[in-house]
């Protein structure tokens, strides 16, 4: 009977050992954390490194448990009557749980390298942009004669002119095709007088007003003037009956009438580019030069600059721009606007940076085509005259332009190319990404041979 009893005991003893050591495997493999009770978990980076070790299945338990009640029964056996005692199994230890090692600072430098070896293989290659090479370039030397690798946009085209008292260099910009021009007229006679006519021309918005102006406006002038003369020596013819000569009031009227013809050919030439519903515009500045007499006129941006015996530049042109006071007014009060934008240019209708050219038919009640005209009588001291657009002057100032040419006429005639071309190179190395074109005008040849010089 005590045998029996010994027996259960030590049966119920192993299985509530394997019930305890099975709930505690199924604890540590259903929840990935645990804690041991009466130890605190060790700071990141301070526990020793320890090695892990394996966990002994519930079957390897079991097995342990028949031998060992197999070694207890062979005891038992051998043991007299008289020294029978009770001897109860201690149950199993329960197994070690062993946490994961932390490495200390220092030793986890070959995990970094693979985390940043996975990284760069999803990371995009860097961009390695070389640097913008510094363009240093040489008084008179067009730093940007070479750049542009062949583009269409970057080629620059130049052209050379040199005629009778005059000449001319213009070089294109960066724009998809050269929109300047010019015009010339050296020769033409009215009666008796001679007449001479040049003109430089600025389009904006394709070639197809530059290319009109060039074509129609000296002719338009040429021919509105010599109407206004024969008008003029209709009234000369007249008055000569009831006077012996021309009172100051009837030159001041004829010249008043070249004036006014040249107004009328401008605003002729402009109504027949609009008549043709072509886009575009254009600037311009022509001088005209008759009987002695000069008259500069200009519309938009293009300049006219004459240069002095004394080299003092004297500007007989203002350009024409929604900045200029006058300007802005005359636009407002016909119903237009100017706006000023984050470039610091005023422009008509939030579109166009000048107040006054051909065509722009979309802006044309507010940008008008009539000209702005000085009448100057030249003298000994009126020696050159410099025509341009605006290319040049947004780099180049009067006085610049003056005595670029000036020094250059001290050593040769007025009327070379090679002084244009140097204002031209100027106006690039100083950052012109426009066209350029400038004209060099001889006025010492229309002064009036005295007498005495004839002889």
């Amino acid at each position: 009977m005590l045998c029996s009893v010994e027996f259960v005991c030590y049966a119920v003893a192993v299985f509530a050992g394997l019930a305890h050591v099975l709930g505690k495997a199924l604890m540590s493999l259903c929840s990935p954390k645990f804690s041991t009770a009466g130890v605190s978990p060790p700071a990141w980076g301070s526990a020793k490194k320890v090695h892990t070790v394996a966990v002994v299945s519930v079957s390897a338990l079991v097995e342990g448990e028949k031998i060992h009640q197999q070694q207890q029964s062979q005891q038992s056996g051998n043991k007299d009557a008289s020294g029978q005692q009770l001897v109860l199994a201690a149950p199993p230890s329960p197994p070690v749980l062993v946490l994961p090692a932390f490495k200390k600072n220092g030793e986890n430098g070959t995990d970094q390298e693979q985390m940043a070896t996975k990284a760069a293989r999803g990371r995009p290659p860097r961009l390695v942009i070389p640097p913008v090479p510094v363009v240093v370039a040489r008084a008179g030397v067009d730093p940007f004669g070479e750049a542009g690798g062949g583009r269409e946009t970057d080629v620059a085209t130049e052209t050379e002119v040199k005629g009778e008292g005059f000449c001319l260099a213009s070089r294109r910009g960066v724009r998809h095709a050269m929109e300047d021009g010019y015009g010339v007229i050296t020769h033409h006679k009215i009666g008796s007088s001679q007449l001479a006519f040049y003109g430089v021309y600025d389009g904006h918005g394709g070639r197809a007003a530059v290319d009109f102006v060039a074509d129609r406006l000296d002719k338009n002038v040429v021919t509105a003037v010599s109407t206004a003369a024969a008008a003029a020596s209709t009234t000369r013819s007249t008055s000569r009956h009831q006077a012996s000569s021309p009172s100051p009031s009837q030159q001041c009227l004829e010249e008043d009438d070249v004036m006014a013809a040249i107004r009328a050919a401008y605003l002729t030439t402009d109504s027949e580019f609009l008549s043709q519903g072509v886009r575009g515009g254009a600037c311009a500045a022509t001088a005209l030069v008759k009987d002695g007499e000069l008259y500069v006129s200009n519309v938009g941006d293009c300049r006219a600059v004459l240069g002095s015996r004394r080299g003092v530049a004297i500007a007989l042109t203002s350009d024409q721009t929604p900045g200029r006071e006058d300007e802005r007014l005359r636009i407002e009060s016909s119903g237009g606007y100017v706006s000023c934008g984050g470039s610091g240019v005023w422009r008509v209708q939030d579109s166009l940076a000048v107040s006054r050219a051909f065509g722009d038919a979309g802006v044309k009640p507010w940008v008008t085509c009539e000209p702005e005209t000085t009448r100057l009588r030249l003298t000994a001291d009126c020696r050159f005259l410099v025509l341009a657009s605006d290319g040049l002057w947004c780099k180049v100032s009067n006085q610049e332009a003056v005595d670029a040419v000036a020094a250059a006429a001290s050593t040769a005639t007025v009327a070379s190319t090679d002084v244009c071309k140097e204002l031209v190179a100027m106006a690039r190395c100083r950052g012109s990404r426009d066209d350029i074109t400038v004209m060099v005008v001889d006025l010492q040849r229309f002064l009036p041979v005295e007498p005495s010089q004839v002889q």
